[in-house]
């Protein structure tokens, strides 16, 4: 039986573009389906306004970070419209475009990945001021927090076993992506009650 796998993200993270990158060899090497939610780290992290929330803001066309990540995230939602398929090019497209290509996450950048991914546009415009998909991501959000979800990328199995994943490289063929992967979730399997390993690193990093 084909595995189904959740993957809680944050277009903003770079770890969660690198952790696409790994899914993206493994979801084809090992036939696993990788089910993409989002997850608001700048709305997990405001310290701010208690009633303040990332899916109420404006988008503003023209900023680098997509209106705090917003932009993307809805994007995201209305590509997702158009069947899997189409969301998942435009998915690691996106993240491709910035993390790859340093391009910013404004409306310009949305739309030429939009198109490159085949996606019918007139319906992906249309679907991404749909206020519904404002409520999706709202409702992603708090799914992912109510697993006590912190960073991304964070997977969640089918056995229950949930864990943030964080690497500062890509591996160096889909054989090591493939052993990473692997090796991490039967770490999470073989100790469930191991809950952090960590590299000492530099502070802010």
């Amino acid at each position: 039986m084909r595995e189904t796998v959740t993957v809680y993200f944050d277009y903003l993270c770079p770890f969660a573009w690198r952790g696409a990158e790994v899914a993206e060899i493994v979801a084809r090497e090992l036939d696993i389906d990788f089910v993409w939610r989002h997850f608001s780290l700048y709305q997990s992290n405001y310290q701010g306004d208690k009633y303040w929330q990332v899916w109420n803001e404006t988008i503003d066309p023209d900023d680098e970070n997509g209106s705090k990540g917003l932009l993307p995230f809805l994007a995201s939602c209305a590509a997702r419209h158009q069947g899997k398929e189409a969301h998942e090019a435009f998915r690691i497209g996106v993240m491709r475009a910035r993390y790859k290509d340093n391009k910013p996450f404004n409306l310009k950048t949305v739309r030429s990945v939009a198109e490159t991914a085949g996606l019918h546009l007139p319906s992906f415009e249309q679907d991404l001021a749909n206020p519904e998909c404002r409520t999706m991501l709202a409702k992603e959000h708090f799914e992912a927090a109510n697993l006590n979800v912190f960073g991304t990328p964070t997977f969640q199995f089918s056995s229950g076993h949930i864990a943030y994943f964080r690497i500062s490289q890509l591996p160096t063929s889909p054989r090591e992506a493939v052993a990473l992967f692997l090796s991490y979730k039967e770490l999470l399997e073989t100790y469930p009650y191991l809950e952090t390993v960590k590299r000492p690193r530099e502070k802010g990093n």
